[in-house]
């Protein structure tokens, strides 16, 4: 085996002879990093610890076999992987450190082993002591959960082989290493290939496997984005680590739905599955730059609210500072309402915010940015009962948003008694709460300053 030194994109995994700012295989810049690999002779080849092959089938030979899912009995986490977990199944969970991400992978080890499950928990972060407190602090005691601080993947391989557990837990990809690899650990190289043999005992054991993973700087996940591809489903901790709540959504998934979220309560005795979320969310308070709507994630709705700050500027450029909003499209609705209205905002800085605790795509809440953004402006405070569900175009135009009726429901258990809608909504809507339709900016213009 000969050494060359090589330079590797740590975003998408392509290798360069020499070092060079920008990567072509992805466009992304200073990405590449060095490291080394081995070229093979003809007189050493090398082998993957694990060989993965099947027999050769005609796709009419196979047989229709429904997906028997394992429920963990942790509600939310159930919710973001589609109903449980499948046999064979690979799932990366990444996040900050310190968000939750071992807390969380130690009940669902609980909730496996009180299926009469055993699990092997691999830690290269931790000792096995360590993860004992970790456990007696959650209220987790169980015989069927196996504790090892390992590091290196073969050593991982024969403790599969000899202890034969129902599921497997890599505490986190970034501290495991190949011995037939010389590159560094967390090296992209490292990751990859670890990744790619945990992927083998999962397709050929038949058994669940977890794998956690830290993120960079970025909110990106650390190590190539090809580890992204390799795994069955992508977990994220989307949120940071000092709110009470912890949202994990799920980016892929080969046996469910994707964009679904998971709401969880950091409390002293662990991760705890929220159910008080949206009436947290809610304020008695009646202010002028505060608005409500839902949002449609997965599959449920989920009140938020919406919160700008339209104040007089004395820099040369006005600010715009948006959070949990897309920034380009909220400039774009800030341009749509000076169009449309008598409002200007050449001397104003405005402060955006979505009080949710994750992003979102959901353009169904545009209308509820525009009523905040003009309530700040001209002082106005609206009604806590009153929500706005609408999308909104660059000419002003107000758009019906989907699922409709299911956002309604859920504004109405919350205690909503007027909505305001796009005047294009065909869906037939059953509701108790005062319905009020708006053709564009307008006329929500005219609405909001009525209420003065």
């Amino acid at each position: 085996m000969k050494l060359k030194k090589i330079y590797i994109c740590s975003k998408c995994g392509a290798k360069y002879p020499k070092w060079q700012g920008q990567c072509v295989e992805c466009g992304e810049w200073n990405t590449l990093v060095e490291d080394v690999e081995e070229q093979e002779t003809k007189k050493a080849v090398r082998k993957s610890i694990i060989e993965l092959s099947s027999k050769k089938y005609k796709l009419k030979e196979i047989k229709d076999e429904s997906l028997d899912k394992i429920k963990t009995d942790i509600e939310e986490f159930d919710r973001v992987i589609s109903g449980g977990i499948v046999k064979g199944q690979t799932i990366l969970i990444g996040g900050v450190p310190g968000i939750g991400k071992s807390t969380l992978i130690m009940e669902v080890a609980a909730g496996l082993s009180n299926k009469g499950l055993d699990v092997l928990y691999i830690s290269g972060e931790e000792s096995p002591h360590q993860i004992a407190q970790r456990a007696k602090r959650l209220n987790i005691d169980s015989d069927r959960i196996i504790l090892a601080s390992i590091t290196d993947i073969s050593e991982i391989i024969n403790q599969v082989n000899e202890l034969k557990p129902d599921s497997l837990i890599v505490d986190s990809i970034q501290t495991i290493y190949h011995p037939q690899f010389p590159s560094s650990t967390a090296s992209p190289v490292q990751i990859r290939e670890c990744a790619m043999e945990l992927i083998k005992i999962a397709k050929t054991k038949q058994i669940p496997v977890f794998i956690l993973g830290q993120v960079t700087k970025e909110g990106d996940l650390a190590g190539p984005k090809l580890l992204e591809h390799m795994v069955d489903t992508v977990l994220y901790f989307e949120n940071d680590r000092y709110g009470i709540y912890r949202i994990l959504r799920t980016f892929k998934n080969r046996f469910g739905a994707i964009d679904e979220i998971g709401i969880f309560e950091m409390r002293q005795e662990g991760l705890i599955s929220s159910k008080t979320y949206n009436q947290n969310i809610l304020s008695d308070d009646n202010l002028a730059g505060k608005t409500y709507s839902a949002t449609y994630e997965g599959t449920r709705p989920i009140i938020m609210s919406v919160e700008a700050l339209v104040n007089r500027s004395f820099y040369p450029y006005p600010k715009r500072i948006f959070s949990s909003i897309d920034s380009n499209y909220a400039q774009i609705l800030l341009a749509s309402i000076e169009k449309n209205t008598p409002l200007k905002f050449d001397t104003y800085d405005v402060y955006l915010n979505l009080n949710s605790g994750f992003k979102t795509k959901d353009r169904g809440i545009d209308l509820a940015v525009c009523s905040a953004v003009i309530s700040s402006i001209k002082e106005i405070p609206l009604t806590n009962k009153t929500a706005f569900i609408g999308e909104v175009g660059m000419l002003g135009q107000i758009y019906p948003a989907t699922l409709i009726q299911k956002r309604i429901s859920e504004l109405e258990r919350a205690g909503f008694n007027k909505i305001v809608l796009s005047a294009n909504t065909n869906e037939k809507i059953n509701s108790t709460a005062q319905i009020i339709k708006l053709k564009n900016i307008s006329e929500l213009y005219n609405f909001i300053a009525s209420r003065h």
